[in-house]
């Protein structure tokens, strides 16, 4: 049976250079089903990348071949790889970060470079700006159609040499927890950690309860308030702030039928960090 692949850049949506990859695919396969997730990742941003690709990963069938091109170091000396995962669905990226999460929450079984001699578009091998065409659609398709097996990409090297990007990781302590924020959605104000949702529960803070909430950038305090534990949006009274479990199931802090990130001025990555603890 032949898989799907997803396609994730940071391109922009109705870039046409996306159109160009599912063309390579279509050339190697044309039977082949491809899809997009996001072309909107935030540029150059691997650790978002690797956020996205944590976040629909899990509601792909398992054999899903996943293709990651954020890329800021395009064209230098750094791997293009294949991972293959614990589920058995595979991701093709550069290896610069992108795999961070899912090395961490996912799990990755194995890990090859490319061989760009036979996994690359052939008409193109002088073009040194875009692999995203160039190396991984066209592997990502000969994978997915049965052209290569996995063993085809290239030769393994170890797990444990993968590069990961820098972040805060989430600690728990006896009465709080603690993470940095992964995202602040600009669309709906949505501000996502990446602690888990179920630690909460384990430091003795359950749905009704009421807990003390700190967000910092780069170590000052920017907001800080005592919210309620709810189940969802509805469950608190419109323009209230509140705490629940996220799509991935990490914690989420929101405002109610507003925008908590812009009326705040909230962002995201390695500087921003957010502590629940009972109130």
């Amino acid at each position: 049976m032949k898989r799907a692949v997803v396609l994730q850049t940071d391109f922009g949506e109705g870039n046409v250079s996306v159109s160009t990859m599912k063309g390579v695919c279509r050339i190697v396969d044309p039977t082949l089903e491809v899809f997009d997730s996001t072309h909107s990742v935030r540029p150059f941003d691997v650790l978002k990348a690797s956020d996205a690709l944590f976040y629909v990963i899990p509601f792909w069938p398992a054999g899903t071949v996943f293709v990651s091109v954020v890329d800021p170091g395009v064209g230098t000396s750094r791997k293009s790889c294949v991972a293959l995962l614990e589920n058995g669905s595979y991701v093709v990226t550069p290896d610069n970060g992108t795999l961070t999460y899912i090395k961490d929450r996912l799990g990755i079984k194995q890990v090859r470079q490319i061989d760009e001699t036979t996994n690359r578009y052939p008409t193109t091998r002088d073009v040194h700006i875009f692999h995203g065409r160039d190396v991984y659609a066209y592997t990502a398709a000969r994978l997915a159609g049965g052209v290569i097996d996995y063993e085809g990409v290239g030769p393994e090297y170890p797990v444990s040499q993968i590069v990961e990007a820098p972040y805060v990781k989430p600690r728990k302590l006896a009465d709080e927890v603690y993470g940095m924020i992964a995202d602040s959605s600009v669309h709906f104000g949505l501000v996502t950690t990446n602690i888990p949702f179920r630690w909460l529960a384990e430091c003795g803070m359950e749905y009704g309860d009421n807990v003390n909430i700190r967000i910092e950038n780069a170590g000052e305090c920017v907001l800080e308030e005592v919210v309620p534990i709810a189940k969802s949006f509805g469950f608190v009274p419109e323009g209230c702030d509140l705490v629940y479990n996220s799509e991935t199931s990490m914690i989420e802090v929101a405002t109610n039928r507003r925008n908590m990130v812009v009326e705040r001025n909230l962002g995201d990555g390695a500087d921003w960090t957010l502590a629940v603890r009972k109130a």
